[in-house]
């Protein structure tokens, strides 16, 4: 380094600098030129020039500038540069001074050689292969002592979260050759050997111990995991019955090759109320009361009671929940609600009384399996209302595969539902229906694509029969945009929407963020409801704002239907894109 130079400097200036009287807010200034913004940024960082006095004595001014040559090398040789050198000046400024420093880095020392090895029981272990495959310490690439450092302590940290409480480095080494400008790295982690679960204890004071012992998932002798823990505390967090969760290993019982886990359970409120208000073009202005009490009794029986009204729909409904035999995952449902809907000249009045059984699988697949008795009024404009009774069994299963709720960049979500009933079992007609609902998110670019799709097929003796909740309408947020809601489908002799026995609908949307949390989008959609051997579909384009909110995506669009009168609609939603 040229050291001259910056001798030179603090002879010439700091003996008149230390004499200047400063204010109380003034500081020293430092400019920084050559090398990359990651060298610059972190000499700024070592030197942390604004943190000296503008008032210093001769002796420290020399003891300063010895500090700040130190400090500089040690800032380049973190990021790999062994041969940096800088040309140094200082000026006096109005009330303090000032440090120009211009860089020439140098060449950057890469790695040669990295060796990295696993010993002991956890040499196999997947988690701590996958991390030494993902390092970025690899041969040939820039030497980062942060970087080096950082994994030493992430591979300690896996090794510990993976049961192996004893592993240690037995060898960790970085030889730089200055000359050459390479680096050779050596660790070998010995992880000896891995515990296991030992006993599990748990406090509580509000549910039976059979309860909570079908929720304990872990078992005395399995391989130790911390992602284990994690996951069992986050099911008993979500069952709503408790107010704190804590699953503790008990390092400091270690015993025989054995960690016990200590389960602490506080006791939550028992009674949950809840008040929501949103609007949506399709159904307008909407409030939402919610009661739940979250345990009716020790065995973990749950009531609640919601409101969900609008300017076009209306639903009152009362459940009661019993936990099954993986309570995390099994929940058996017996519900009443009834359901009032005028829309587009159509009127529905429904009660709905069944049980539902759903059942979330380890491949994250949901599965429900229900019965329910439906009576339901409805007319179509001025025609004599109709009145269906029906007992329909129903088997639905979905999965999504993100987890982001916000804005996910890829994923995709699927949703089958099948359906019917028949008139041989009280039922007032028969029919049979499929239903499947596709979406998937794809990264283009900065942005991503969008597609959505739905299909329902419906087989029955006689269509005039099939009450509206279970008729096919297309139209709406949702939909087809550009048009009304349940607006799309085949129409009586009075011009009034009636539904069909089929949907095909189809969405391609790219959406593309231009400002912090929002984003603007264009769409195409099409489609239709209809009767068998007829299909007509409608389109609809145009352009949107998003908002990337908490909860998820807040919905603008502009949409132009291109068939029919219809023009252009604004349309408003809240909601996850999958």
């Amino acid at each position: 380094m040229n050291g001259s130079v910056m001798s030179q400097g603090w002879a010439k200036l700091w003996w008149l600098l230390a004499l200047v009287s400063v204010r109380a807010t003034a500081a020293p200034e430092l400019v920084l030129s050559g090398g990359s913004d990651e060298l610059r940024d972190n000499i700024r960082a070592y030197l942390n020039v604004e943190s000296q006095s503008c008032r210093l004595a001769r002796w420290h001014v020399r003891a300063l500038g010895e500090e700040f040559d130190r400090r500089m090398t040690e800032a380049a040789q973190a990021l790999g540069y062994y041969q940096l050198q800088a040309e140094k000046s200082f000026d006096r400024t109005e009330n303090c001074w000032r440090l120009t420093l211009a860089i020439t880095p140098g060449p950057i020392t890469t790695y040669e050689q990295v060796e990295i090895l696993l010993e002991g029981e956890g040499k196999d272990n997947a988690a701590l292969a996958k991390l030494v495959k993902d390092t970025r310490l690899k041969p040939g690439a820039p030497l980062n002592h942060g970087e080096y450092e950082s994994f030493k302590t992430r591979l300690l940290q896996t090794a510990s979260a993976q049961g192996f409480f004893d592993a240690n480095l037995v060898r960790s080494e970085v030889l730089v050759s200055q000359e050459h400008n390479s680096a050779r790295v050596h660790l070998i982690l010995d992880t000896q050997a891995r515990y296991r679960v030992g006993e599990v204890t748990v406090t509580h004071d509000i549910l039976r111990d059979s309860l909570i012992d079908r929720y304990i998932t872990l078992t005395r002798g399995q391989a130790y995991r911390s992602e284990d823990l994690v996951k069992l505390r986050s099911e008993l967090q979500a069952s709503n019955y408790f107010g704190s969760v804590s699953v503790k290993p008990q390092l400091n019982a270690l015993q025989d090759g054995e960690v016990p886990i200590h389960v602490e359970l506080l006791k939550g409120p028992k009674h949950s109320y809840s008040v929501g208000v949103g609007y949506a073009s399709d159904i307008g202005p909407r409030v939402l009361l919610g009661y739940e009490n979250r345990y009716l009794n020790s065995r973990g029986h749950s009531l609640d009671a919601t409101v969900n009204a609008s300017e076009v729909i209306t639903t009152y409904q009362v459940g009661y929940s019993i936990p099954m035999a993986r309570p995390a995952y099994e929940v058996l449902r017996l519900y009443t609600g009834f359901t009032q809907e005028d829309i587009n000249n159509s009127v529905s009045n429904r009660l709905a009384t069944g049980l539902n059984y759903s059942s979330w699988e380890s491949s994250q697949w949901l599965n429900n399996f229900g019965l329910s008795f439906e009576e339901e009024e409805y007319r179509f404009g001025d025609a004599p209302s109709q009145t269906s009774e029906l007992i329909i069994p129903v088997y639905s299963t979905s999965y999504s595969s993100s987890t982001d709720v916000q804005y996910p960049r890829r994923g995709w979500n699927i949703l089958l539902r099948v359906k019917g009933a028949s008139d041989a079992f009280v039922s007032s007609t028969d029919f049979a229906q499929i239903y499947s609902r596709v979406k998937f998110i794809l990264p283009l670019g900065d942005g991503r694509l969008l597609f959505r799709a739905e299909g329902g097929v419906t087989e029955v003796d006689d269509f005039n029969k099939l009450p509206i909740s279970q008729r096919f309408f297309a139209g709406g947020d949702a939909s087809v945009r550009g048009y009304d809601y349940k607006t799309l489908g085949p129409k009586n002799d009075d011009g009034v929407v009636i539904g069909g026995s089929r949907v095909l609908t189809g969405s391609v949307e790219y959406d593309h963020r231009v400002y912090g949390d929002f984003s603007l989008a264009a769409f195409y959609d099409e489609g239709t409801a209809f009767n068998k051997g007829y299909l007509d579909p409608y389109r609809g384009v145009g352009v949107g704002v998003r908002w990337i909110s908490p909860v998820g995506p807040v919905r603008a669009d502009i949409a132009k239907a291109l068939d029919g009168n219809e023009g252009w609609r604004l349309h408003l939603s809240v909601g996850p894109d999958l």
